[in-house]
């Protein structure tokens, strides 16, 4: 079964994915963006995992939704590591 909160976290994610594709030049100026905009793309795909499994293959979707949770995380991890390891060193 579908919940309507998933519905409105996928559409806010799609938002944000939209944002990202017309501001992708200046996105390119943040230190490892590419990290950051792999996390948010393994997110999203998460996040439509999500809806999927409301719909069929509910267990093998769901252990595919949160092992999709953990990879995006631990990209934001490796980009936030990368942005205030380059600042320490007093790179802009």
């Amino acid at each position: 079964m579908i919940q309507e909160n998933e519905i409105v976290s996928l559409l806010f994610c799609i938002g944000v994915l939209y944002f990202i594709l017309i501001n992708k030049l200046q996105l390119k100026r943040l230190p490892s963006s590419n990290i950051f905009v792999s996390g948010f793309l393994i997110y999203t795909l998460s996040r439509i995992i999500t809806v999927l499994e409301g719909l069929f293959f509910e267990d093998i979707l769901n252990i595919f939704e949160h092992a999709l949770y953990a990879i995006s995380s631990v990209l934001l991890l490796i980009w936030l590591w990368n942005v205030f390891k380059k600042n320490e060193r007093g790179v802009e």
